[in-house]
């Protein structure tokens, strides 16, 4: 009885936690739905005065780059609990030096990314200096 009392609270409790019965312990880690574009440095008219216009199907993000050490980086969070898996992006930067400004799309798979207990479904893409969208491998 005692055995059977054991096994249905270690099933409940692994439910809760979202880890199942793995026998670790879950660490607490918030993972956010989000797209994110970079590109290198230099290979685009396009730095830190820029601004862009970064859409996700329906739901779009404006605002400067952020440089990161060589790269510059747009991103758009997408809503908690957002499952749509394939998604159009459509990414345009404009105000570059001597730049006309650049209207860029791809549809992608986005992936679902694992952190602890925590998962959500992301992606990174890569601009090309032709300016077009690449899917950034998975390091």
């Amino acid at each position: 009885m005692n055995r059977l009392l054991a096994a249905a609270l270690g099933t409940v409790l692994g439910t809760l936690t979202g880890c199942g019965l793995d026998s670790k312990v879950c660490p607490a880690i918030v993972v956010i739905p989000q797209v994110g574009v970079t590109w290198q440095v230099g290979t685009l008219p396009y730095g830190e005065g820029s601004t862009y216009r970064l859409c996700v199907d329906e739901r779009c993000e404006s605002g400067v780059p952020r440089r990161y050490g060589d790269e510059l980086r747009v991103g758009l969070k997408l809503p908690e609990g957002y499952d749509e898996r394939r998604a159009q992006i459509r990414v345009e930067l404009s105000g570059g030096q001597d730049a006309i400004g650049l209207k860029t799309s791809r549809t992608i798979t986005l992936r679902q990314v694992k952190e602890g207990c925590g998962q959500a479904l992301s992606r990174e893409l890569r601009l090309t200096s032709e300016g077009e969208l690449e899917e950034r491998s998975v390091e």
